[in-house]
């Protein structure tokens, strides 16, 4: 065979295999964008599967943790949360309510004095005789974390540090925080070993500075502008989640000793948290919070589990004469933050027996008790919407047993009946057979 023709014979077969397999390449890749548009793909760790994440898997750099429902108290989450921990300058936060608890006039102006002069480990050096007002300390002390703002406030209050400090450990144990220990105003521990407070406790404390309008306020501010005798000075917040859309304060630390803390209030849609880490690292305690907080967001809900408008129960009311069935309802709705994929929710119902007419509107006749995980929650009244009288249950007994009756006699009519028309028939029947 001629050789040209078998090289043009082989090229024409090379460019018919190319073009084959640029088809079937076609097809494939095209089969596969039908698939992918049929059945997307969605990254491991994707922000939408976070809510996905069993409790087990959670975790934080901090030594010590906690998150709880702010408007219950209930604890969502928490890692040692009893654990003793040094504070740091969180420890300013009860420094603060004291004063705006004790201060007649936040605006009133006062010196500093030996022991509030210098630095002390702050941004801003305090010296002898330099004037600020209370307002102004109360933002040094926690929007910038100065030191030297909490021992001239507790000066101004109480005329020392020291009584200062009383004050402090009387309103922790008021507020319920029993594991707490003041020895200072702003929580440096080098020379006071016993300071010391748990995660839970700080929550308790948090929870109620932020009732406090004012201290509310401060702790939310991301910059502030004070005035150290007639000098402004702007300060800036050490709290640097503050420019997250739903973190609201209120306070950082850190010492050696405790390392870094953190204390936030959040509220994202209508769920209001409060988180505490202590002993976390410089980077690991911002994470630690938006993680935990992340967490709570993605898996709770506030839902309505008991509703005022719709009965719960049944109880029975009677005499010598009747008796009747009325509806149960609670007194007022309940609504609980719940993880519906952990939280179990059981109701337990005690209701009244022997029932005496009249039943009165709105008399409690039987209790309900909510239990969350098998902890009780709360217990809730059960009352009759409507009044039944004795006289309302006769008519309706005797309309009931009328119609009883009258259902009687129709079975025993139509029976007669077809008894009567069967006898006929089979009387006929016999008789044309003898014919």
């Amino acid at each position: 065979m001629n050789p040209d023709l078998l090289t043009q014979a082989r090229k024409k077969n090379e460019k018919t295999t190319r073009k084959t397999l640029s088809a079937y390449f076609l097809s494939v890749s095209i089969l596969i964008i039908f698939i992918i548009q049929l059945f997307p793909l969605k990254p491991l760790f994707a922000d939408d599967n976070r809510g996905s994440i069993p409790r087990k898997y959670i975790d934080t750099v901090a030594v010590s943790a906690i998150v709880e429902d702010y408007n219950s108290d209930r604890v969502l989450w928490e890692k040692n949360s009893d654990k003793a921990m040094y504070p740091a300058s969180i420890t300013k936060i009860m420094t603060a309510i004291i004063v705006l608890e004790e201060a007649e006039n936040l605006e009133e102006t006062i010196r500093i004095s030996e022991n509030a002069r210098g630095r002390n480990f702050s941004s801003i050096n305090f010296r002898v005789n330099d004037k600020i007002t209370v307002g102004d300390l109360l933002k040094a002390a926690l929007v910038s974390s100065n030191n030297n703002a909490t021992i001239a406030l507790a000066e101004h209050i109480s005329g020392s540090e020291k009584e200062f400090v009383k004050l402090m450990n009387r309103k922790a144990k008021e507020i319920g925080a029993l594991n707490t220990n003041f020895e200072n105003t702003n929580g440096l521990d080098s020379e006071n070993p016993g300071h010391r407070s748990t995660a839970k406790d700080l929550v308790m404390i948090a929870k109620y500075c932020m009732a406090n309008e004012k201290f509310r306020e401060i702790v939310s501010l991301k910059e502030a502008r004070i005035y150290l005798s007639g000098k402004e000075i702007i300060i800036q917040n050490t709290n640097s989640l503050l420019d997250g859309d739903f973190i609201k304060g209120i306070k950082t630390g850190y010492t050696n000793n405790a390392g870094f803390c953190l204390i936030t209030y959040s509220k994202k849609e209508d769920v209001e948290l409060l988180c505490t880490v202590l002993g976390s690292s410089l980077y690991g305690r911002n994470y630690d919070t938006l993680r935990l907080l992340d967490w709570v967001y993605d898996n709770y809900r506030y839902e309505k589990i008991i509703s005022k408008e719709e009965p719960v129960s049944t109880a029975y009311a009677g005499n010598d004469f009747s008796n009747a069935s009325f509806d149960l309802f609670p007194k007022k709705d309940f609504t609980l933050l719940l993880n519906r994929a952990e939280d179990r929710i059981f109701f337990d119902f005690d209701i009244d027996r022997n029932i005496k007419f009249p039943v009165l509107k709105d008399k409690s006749y039987g209790k309900m008790t909510v239990f969350l995980n098998g902890s009780r929650l709360e217990e809730f009244d059960l009352c009759s919407r409507s009044e039944m009288k004795s006289p309302e249950i006769r008519i309706s007994h005797y309309e009931s047993s009328y119609g009883e009756i009258v259902k009687l006699l129709l079975i025993f009519t139509l029976s007669f009946y077809f008894s009567a028309f069967t006898f006929i028939i089979i009387k006929n029947l016999i008789r044309l057979k003898s014919n």
